[in-house]
Order: C-alpha cells, then sequence, then structure tokens
C-alpha cells in the first residue's frame, strides 16, 4: 500500500504576498524526513515546478494554490493520501491562505492532518490540528 503524506505549510510572506526565503529548503528537508520514515511524499516544490513548466506566463498565486488543492483532492479520491504534514512557524500557518485552504480541504476530505511546529528553536506537535492522538509514526504501523 502507498502511505502518501502531502507536505502543507506557508510558501509566502503574508505581508508581502512573495514567497519566503528558504521555503523550499524548509520543505525539502520535510520530504527527506518522511522519507526515512517510509512515506511517499507529495511536496509543493515538485507542484510548484510542474505549474511553472504548464504555463506560459507567469503561474499566479492562485495557479499554485489551486494546483496543491487540486493533487490533493486527486490523490485522496485514488486512495494513495493517508495524510498531510503541516510544517513551518505556527504564527505563519495561521496566516496563511494556502495553508488554511489546505487544513480545511483535509477536513471535508476526512485526511488526518500531523503537526509539527518551530517555536523558540524548539520542535513541538500542535494537538489542535489532529482529529486524534495518533501520530506520524502511528499511520505507518496502522497501515503495515
Amino acid at each position: 500500500m502507498n502511505n502518501t503524506i502531502y507536505i502543507s505549510g506557508p510558501i509566502s510572506d503574508p505581508t508581502t504576498s512573495q514567497p519566503r526565503t528558504g521555503w523550499q529548503k524548509e520543505f525539502l528537508e520535510a520530504e527527506a524526513k518522511l522519507r526515512r520514515m517510509g512515506f511517499s511524499v507529495m511536496n509543493p516544490v515538485d507542484i510548484a515546478r510542474e505549474v511553472e513548466e504548464a504555463f506560459r506566463q507567469e503561474p499566479t498565486r492562485a495557479d499554485y494554490i489551486l494546483a496543491c488543492l487540486e493533487r490533493m483532492k486527486m490523490a485522496q479520491e485514488t486512495g494513495i493520501l493517508h495524510g498531510v504534514y503541516l510544517i513551518g512557524d505556527i504564527d505563519a500557518c495561521k496566516d496563511s491562505h494556502g495553508v488554511q485552504m489546505e487544513l480545511h480541504l483535509a477536513e471535508i476530505l476526512g485526511i488526518p492532518v500531523f503537526a509539527e511546529f518551530r517555536a523558540d528553536n524548539e520542535i513541538w506537535t500542535d494537538s489542535f490540528y489532529l482529529k486524534s492522538e495518533r501520530t506520524i509514526e502511528g499511520l505507518l504501523e496502522d497501515k503495515a
């Protein structure tokens, strides 16, 4: 069975609507972590590259967000998407329109969300976004 996780996190700076410095590195690091744990990964870094290749003109922010949402929906419909992994600063996640739309879609589709946030140089898990007490590690155990 394919245990695919979609990575969600803030990409744009909410004050400028421009991509934040280092966002791709954060997403690639999260992807590497999830792959080491045994998951397949859907990464917005890859989706953004595909959007840029498909458009003859500069894609808009909406183009990127809609492409990510459509990928999440298609993966859930085909039965390969088993969770959303939320990364980044908690305040940036709360301010991100893209993150909020991804979380709403996950809720509508019944996709579990696992959150890992950085605060004061510490990493902590926020159960506010979780539907249960399961962890990302527990998801692998459930699928074994």
